[in-house]
């Protein structure tokens, strides 16, 4: 091979490709260190059996990619159709199956989308005898930076692809444990407004948590199942890297307590919006006593000047110079009269 296809070399113009063209997908060598090479797709298999002989694999790692993409990847790693069909359908459930070439592992991940809200992203894994293809989705967030998080791992992380894909699932799950960590926070504030006395909820940001408990429990139960009923399949991934095995219980535990925190906290907001909605009929309720209480104050002094103002000759103290003193003392000290009734009952 010609110094210019070393595998690990950097690609060769890589500086004059678009920034954007250059991170929607990377064909990376994954050994000590993970590198970048400049082999085409077409050339991926021929890396990959070079590879084998060093305990290095391929990873191929494809960001928002079109189905073309998708489907040339199938081709040159022999792709299962099925797996392949779960990617350009798109929003499918989180899965682990297991074929004859390789493992795929569907999952969603928690991506912010704004400071209070979240998104469903997805990731989609194949795991291969010396390769490994990741493809992400962001639906509109930012992705997590792969690459990066598996340069940073040790060594042990990407001793072969297994672990290399636990690293990255392990990653997703932790972010499910990080998002239901900001919604106890929520919670807990909530608690506080709603049963504080004088408090005052924020109903919106009861409906955002809401909304957010509900995508965060989706995607985190959705794969609890999903690597529970897989478990022995992954057990039997592990012949050859039996070190894996105390991280991969550990993780199906993580998704497992995770799902169950979810689980809890959609039951914690179910008492936080039933108080809310009695909170908010109880100041309704209040409101109504006030708005009574006030129009039975001004409908005595409507009442009485309604009568005056009639056209007759012989209504009481009309004739007298100081009788609209007396029926404005009158007006004023029956309605502090009615006043201190409703204070008393608390109407006012």
């Amino acid at each position: 091979m010609a110094e210019a296809a070393d595998p690990k070399a950097t690609p060769q113009g890589a500086s004059e490709q678009p920034e954007a063209a250059r991170r929607s997908a990377d064909i990376l060598v994954v050994g000590d260190a993970v590198e970048p090479t400049d082999v085409t797709l077409e050339e991926v298999p021929d890396l990959i059996d070079h590879l084998r002989r060093k305990d290095e694999f391929v990873w191929l790692h494809l960001r928002e990619p079109d189905e073309d993409a998708v489907r040339r990847a199938r081709d040159v790693l022999g792709i299962h159709p099925t797996a392949v069909a779960d990617v350009v359908s798109r929003r499918q459930q989180p899965k682990v199956q297991k074929f004859d070439e390789h493992l795929f592992v569907m999952l969603w991940n928690v991506l912010r989308l704004s400071d209070t809200s979240l998104v469903l992203g997805e990731t989609y894994l194949y795991i291969g005898e010396g390769w490994l293809l990741t493809v992400q989705r962001g639906n509109g967030a930012e992705l997590p930076d792969l690459p990066t998080l598996l340069r940073d791992a040790p060594a042990g992380s990407r001793a072969d692809t297994l672990p290399a894909a636990h690293r990255i699932i392990a990653q997703i799950v932790d972010g499910y444990a990080k998002a239901a960590a900001e919604i106890e926070e929520a919670l807990e504030e909530l608690e506080e407004q709603i049963f504080s006395e004088g408090g005052r909820e924020d109903h919106h940001r009861i409906y955002r948590v809401r909304k957010n408990i509900g995508r965060v429990d989706r995607a985190v139960s959705s794969i609890a199942a999903a690597l529970h009923e897989s478990t022995r399949h992954l057990e039997t991934l592990t012949v050859g890297s039996e070190q894996i095995l105390p991280y991969l219980h550990d993780l199906l535990d993580d998704a497992a307590g995770t799902a169950a925190l979810i689980n809890n906290q959609s039951k914690g907001l179910d008492a936080i919006l039933s108080s809310h909605e009695n909170n908010t009929a109880a100041r309704q309720n209040q409101d109504m006593r006030t708005i009574s209480a006030f129009a039975a104050l001004l409908a005595l002094p409507t009442l009485i000047a309604g009568l005056y103002g009639m056209n007759f000759k012989n209504l009481p103290l009309v004739q007298w110079q100081y009788g609209w003193i007396v029926i404005g003392v009158t007006i004023v000290l029956v309605d502090l009269v009615i006043y201190a009734l409703f204070k008393r009952r608390h109407w006012l």
